[in-house]
């Protein structure tokens, strides 16, 4: 698939793009993050990030899932990361959406949820699920302004540092 929207190209990644996309991924959560990790544990984690998206690529189990990127030139502007819903009952999920932060509000985001958007709803999907940090409040304006709806699920999540942090459940509905 290859979409142009504005001055960004979006398609389907390729084991080649994993390392872009792993830099992505970790500036983003740098920046994302650094209110809701203390600094020596996002570091852990950024560094974490850059190690996981070619073993990840590379892995069976990845199969099911896409990953779309977008190019704004010869730059990986962001990526999104989207499949069968974790929980096995038929819905899609998306995993993952990261634009790099020196391209913030400029819509990338918008172009790669819209791009996976109309895959997931192609595919059959009959709702698409995500789960966010609940304190990130920058991601959880941008699912609300993509038509998700909090479903009042919640989750905690220990990322490795022994403190657990809350997740929030989103949902958007592909069909009546």
């Amino acid at each position: 698939m290859l979409r142009v929207d504005a001055l960004l190209l979006v398609r389907e990644a390729t084991v080649d793009d994993a390392d872009r996309v792993s830099d992505v991924h970790a500036e983003a959560m740098r920046v994302a993050y650094r209110d809701l990790f203390e600094p020596w544990f996002l570091e852990k984690l950024v560094a974490e990030r850059r190690a996981l998206w070619p073993r990840l690529m590379a892995s069976e189990e990845f199969e099911p899932s896409s990953v779309l990127i977008a190019e704004r030139g010869d730059r990986l502007a962001g990526f999104i990361h989207f499949g069968p819903y974790a929980g096995k009952n038929g819905d899609g999920e998306i995993y993952t959406c990261y634009t790099h932060p020196e391209l913030w509000r400029i819509g990338v985001g918008s172009t790669l949820v819209n791009n996976a958007w109309e895959i997931l709803v192609e595919d059959g999907y009959p709702k698409v699920r995500l789960w966010t940090l609940a304190g990130a409040n920058r991601s959880r304006r941008f699912y609300t302004s993509k038509g998700f709806v909090a479903t009042g699920q919640t989750r905690e999540r220990d990322f490795g540092d022994g403190r657990p942090v809350l997740q929030v459940e989103y949902l958007r509905t592909c069909r009546p």
